[in-house]
């Protein structure tokens, strides 16, 4: 079975981007990406990025799936999600949480 690589970060929409630039500043979102290493991982995530719009402002976290204890192994979204991602070879979004522009924490403009 192929592995699943989870990355937890914030993006932020770019021109083009099915989430609305004008109207959100950046966003927190769960990946699930089926590749055979971290490098091969990484390569598709970026493109996945690049190909949506988004650009990467942090990542808190990218690590093999089953390679790590998680704090809620029995979520049904996470599940779903990477059976989603095993099937179709995509990375898969969970739902993204947004901010917008007067945020206090928003990323400044470019």
């Amino acid at each position: 079975m192929i592995p699943i690589f989870v990355t937890l970060v914030e993006v932020r929409p770019l021109p083009g981007c099915e989430i609305d630039p004008e109207e959100y500043n950046g966003a927190s979102v769960r990946c699930y990406i089926p590749a055979q290493n971290e490098a091969e991982a990484r390569s598709l995530f970026k493109s996945t990025l690049d190909e949506c719009f988004f650009e990467l402002m942090d990542e808190e976290f990218f690590v093999q799936e089953d390679l790590v204890k998680w704090e809620n192994p029995e979520s049904e979204e996470a599940d779903k999600a990477m059976a989603e991602a095993r099937s179709s070879g995509e990375v898969i979004f969970s739902d993204f949480v947004g901010w917008g522009h007067d945020d206090p924490d928003a990323y400044p403009a470019n």
